[in-house]
Formats: C-alpha cells, sequence, structure tokens
C-alpha cells in the first residue's frame, strides 16, 4: 500500500473517531444536565414525600395523645408540650401520667393505619423517676405483630421533665439523591465501547504503519538481492559467451581466467544464497552451536588482520587492544568469528576514505566485552532500533552505494542472544558508531 493511500486511511480514521468522541461528550452533556434537572424534581418530590410523612405522623400522634389524655381526666390538665420531631426518623410526645405499655400500641397502631402509615416502628416509654425507657417493643405494621427489640436501636432520650413516649421509625432513612447514581448504565457502556473502539483504531494504526515498514523493507531487501545477483549473473554470462567463441581454443590461458571467473562468482552466489538460507535455520531454532573453549583475543587479532588490507588501502587505520584477564571463552568458534567479521565489515563498508577502525576486549561482568568502534557515517537515534531488524537497512532512496542484503546484524544479534550475550550501539551522524556485545565467560 502507498504512503499516501495509508495517510489518507489514518486521516478519515481520526476525523471519524474525533466525530464519534465528540458526538458522545455532546450527548454526555446533555444527559447530564436531563440528570440535573430529574435530580432536582426527584429531590424536589423527596422533600414533599418527608414533608407529608412527618405531618402524617404528627398529627396521628397528636390524635393518640388526645386518646390517651381523653382516658386519663387528671393528666389532661397538665397537657402543655406538642409532638416534637428530634430527627427525621424519631418523634417524641410528653405526656405527664404513667402509660400502658398496651393501650398504647393499639393506638398507635389503630392511627397509623388511618393516616395510611405502613412503615415498621419502635415505641418507648421513658419513666422519668428510673430516668430510663422502661419499655421498649418494635411493630410490624403489615402483620400487627410486637416484637422485643427487633431494630437493636436504642431509643435517644429526651431532654425533658416528665414522662413521655417516642416513636422511631428505623427503615426510614436519611434520603438523598446523588447525581452518579443517576447516570444511566447506558453510558457507562457507551464510554467502554467508544474507549474499546479507540484501542482498536490505535492497534490498527500501529499494524498499519507496520506492515507499511515491513514493506519497504522488503521491498528494499529485494531491490539489494538484486543488484548483489545481477553483477554475478552478468560477469558469468559474458564469460560464457567468450568461452562460446570458436577461436578461444586458440588461447588456452584466457580460457583458464574466464573459467576460473565463472568458478569465483559461481561460488560468490552460492555464498549469498547459503547465508539466506542459514538465516532461515537460525529463525526457525535449526542452528545448534558447537560451543569450544577459543581463544578470544587471538580470534581478534587474526579477523584484525583480514580487514587491515582494506583499511591500509583506503589510507586508514585499524588498531586493536586487550584488557582480558581471561581470554578462553565457551563458544561456537566459527559463529563468534562471523560475528566479529560482520562487525568489522561493517564499520570498512560504512566510513568514507581514511577509516579509522579502533577495536577493544576487555573483561566485564563474568565475560568477556568487545567495542567496534568506526568514524563512518553514523546512524539516526529512530533507525538504532531497527538496525537488527532482518532485512533492514538503512534507506538510501535509489542510491545503492553499500552491498548487502540487511542480514549481518540479524545475524550478529541471533547468534549473540543464543550464546546469551548481548549487543547495543552508540552512534552520532556523520561522527560513527560503536558496537559493543559482551558473551559470557
Amino acid at each position: 500500500m502507498k504512503s499516501k493511500s495509508i495517510r489518507i486511511i489514518i486521516i478519515l480514521a481520526v476525523i471519524a473517531l474525533v466525530g464519534v468522541l465528540t458526538n458522545h461528550f455532546f450527548w454526555i452533556n446533555k444527559e447530564i444536565k436531563i440528570q440535573d434537572n430529574l435530580l432536582k424534581i426527584e429531590q424536589k418530590n423527596i422533600q414533599i414525600e418527608k414533608s407529608q410523612f412527618n405531618n402524617q405522623v404528627t398529627l396521628a400522634l397528636v390524635n393518640v395523645r388526645d386518646e390517651l389524655l381523653s382516658l386519663n381526666i387528671e393528666a389532661s390538665g397538665l397537657y402543655l408540650e406538642p409532638v416534637k420531631q428530634i430527627n427525621p426518623n424519631y418523634f417524641v410526645v410528653s405526656f405527664y401520667d404513667t402509660l400502658n405499655p398496651e393501650l398504647l400500641k393499639n393506638l398507635l397502631v389503630e392511627q397509623f393505619k388511618e393516616y395510611n402509615i405502613k412503615e415498621v416502628f419502635e415505641y418507648g416509654i421513658y419513666d422519668c423517676f428510673t430516668d430510663s425507657i422502661i419499655f421498649d417493643r418494635y411493630v410490624d405494621l403489615s402483620s400487627g405483630k410486637e416484637l422485643n427489640n427487633m431494630s437493636g436501636t436504642e431509643l435517644e432520650k429526651w431532654n425533658h421533665d416528665g414522662h413521655y413516649f417516642g416513636i422511631y421509625f428505623p427503615e426510614r432513612k436519611n434520603t438523598s439523591v446523588s447525581s452518579k447514581e443517576n447516570i444511566s448504565k447506558s453510558f457507562y457502556i457507551s464510554s467502554i465501547v467508544i474507549v474499546f473502539i479507540t484501542l482498536i483504531f490505535a492497534y490498527a494504526i500501529v499494524v498499519i504503519l507496520k506492515q507499511k515498514r515491513l514493506s519497504e523493507v522488503k521491498t528494499d531487501f529485494i531491490n539489494n538481492m538484486t543488484h548483489e545477483l545481477k553483477t554475478p549473473i552478468s560477469t558469468i554470462g559474458l564469460s560464457s559467451a567468450v568461452l562460446l567463441n570458436k577461436d578461444i581454443h586458440k588461447d588456452p590461458e584466457r580460457i583458464h581466467r574466464y573459467a576460473q571467473i565463472i568458478k569465483d562468482e559461481n561460488s560468490r552466489l552460492e555464498s549469498q544464497v547459503e547465508r539466506v538460507l542459514q538465516l532461515a535455520k537460525l529463525d526457525k531454532g535449526e542452528i545448534n552451536l558447537k560451543k569450544e573453549t577459543i581463544n578470544i583475543e587471538q580470534l581478534i587479532k587474526e579477523s584484525v588482520e583480514v580487514f587491515r588490507i582494506y583499511a591500509e588501502q583506503n589510507g586508514g587505520t585499524i588498531t586493536a587492544s586487550f584488557d582480558i584477564k581471561e581470554n578462553k571463552l565457551l563458544a561456537d568458534k566459527v559463529h563468534v568469528t562471523n560475528i566479529i567479521h560482520n562487525l568489522l565489515d561493517n564499520a570498512s563498508k560504512y566510513s568514507p576514505d581514511n577509516p579509522t577502525i579502533d577495536v577493544k576486549a576487555f573483561t566485564l561482568k563474568n565475560g568477556i566485552s568487545v567495542s567496534i568502534t568506526d568514524n563512518g557515517k553514523g546512524i539516526k537515534k529512530e533507525q538504532q532500533r531497527l538496525i537488527f531488524d532482518k532485512f533492514y537497512r538503512i534507506p538510501t532512496g535509489s542510491v545503492h552505494d553499500v552491498k548487502g542484503f540487511g542480514l549481518g546484524l540479524y545475524y550478529v544479534k541471533k547468534i549473540i542472544n543464543q550464546h546469551g550475550g548481548k549487543i547495543s550501539v552508540e552512534s552520532e551522524i556523520n561522527k560513527g558508531s560503536k558496537f559493543t556485545f559482551w558473551l559470557p565467560a
């Protein structure tokens, strides 16, 4: 997929997502306003209901008090105080004489039914002589049964001189309405869906960009492979054409030279194909390391000598220094040699004229660390995390001044990981790069 098409898809998707989020928050704001209005109405209704209940209870208790006064002529002249509401669910009635609990209960049940009060209640009788609630009972109006203090509530005392009785409604709480409780479940569900969609969108964008990069890497790999294979194939073709010349038999030396060219180029092709096949085996875990005791210092020196000729031919230098306490290492000699060769090859290929390559080996954390520093082109910071990916090469457009398939560093990291080691890179553009790998002893 082209970059332009991907950008258009991402832009359209972002616009759609922003539209959905805007619409969602618009309806949220609208719903909150509706809920606020409903809350105000409900609070008003609750206040009205509370007021009605309090009035009904007060009237019922006034009637109970009047009934008691009518039955107790001696106490009628002593009545002075009205019914008093101590808190939202507790009422007291003063009565300057002793009370019969059974009579009080019957009058309360009768009056509460008359005023359609269906709440369960608890009533208690206060005796001023003992300064205590001497009688405390719980009544369920639905059954009319009286149970001994089933609510478990101790009736609050009233600062009052003389006898009184109190009525407590245990199941009548101080009701209030919370706006959070009134936000509909659909809001929470829709919010979860929006978050889920956003996560899917973000994941889809990541996948698209990853596929785009993978496509670019594959295209670059194919282009590089084409250039890598085209030269030897062309050379073999030209050499074969020369050998097919009918007069070539007159020049045996020329025949030998062109045959040697064909052999060399064939070996080169075979090497390139074998490198790809080895990487395929490495991915499948089919390569088994043949570990043996190796002299890492000697291995580095031999590798440096191989690349010294190239460096000197280009007016550069290559140096090696060692600070190793124990140069013996248990590792696969062939693969460790390939690691060093790959890193030195990169340092040579990506360095300008007069390359300066410095190799250092030193003991570190029960292992040996090797760093290879060059003064080459350098690597951008955002590309440093990608250079160890399979087939990845730093984009150079249509310029193919450095040959390769983008497999070298991938191979290096894979082998180092299989040895239980690690590799890192430090680099600055136009200043050079430093690759450091560590292998356990």
